[in-house]
């Protein structure tokens, strides 16, 4: 007999989100961060991640202002930057994670530091109003 399962990827997608507001304890949120900490749940997918979760004041409505305004999204690893539904981003915000760039190896060397670190180095000419 074969198993039946949800294929249509709006309906998991929805399913999804549903079962993370009715799962994690989102009341501590504002109306700013609550979408914010869905996503960051939904990413991980740990509803135990909610307790967990810590935003600065005004955080959440000054990366949204920065995501619309096209700021880069700076990511340390390639798993988080290719996590990223680019279609939903506001702006067609560049996504940059530097990882991989062919120069981060020598620069780890020069300095002295992981192939992590370098990478970051090479986020400087993008910070200023990044996420």
């Amino acid at each position: 007999m074969p198993y039946h399962y949800e294929t249509d990827g709006a309906a998991i997608y929805r399913q999804s989100f549903a079962t993370i507001r009715a799962e994690a304890d989102l009341a501590r949120f504002t109306a700013e961060e609550e979408p914010v900490a869905v996503r960051m749940i939904h990413a991980s997918g740990l509803v135990e991640l909610a307790p967990h979760i810590r935003f600065s004041v005004s955080f959440a409505a000054a990366a949204r202002t920065a995501l619309a305004e096209g700021a880069p999204i700076l990511c340390d690893a390639r798993m988080v930057s290719e996590g990223i539904t680019r279609v939903r981003l506001p702006a067609s915000n560049p996504v940059l994670c530097t990882l991989h760039d062919l120069h981060v190896p020598d620069l780890a060397r020069a300095m002295g530091n992981t192939r992590s670190a370098a990478a970051l180095e090479l986020w400087r000419p993008h910070l200023a109003g990044a996420v």
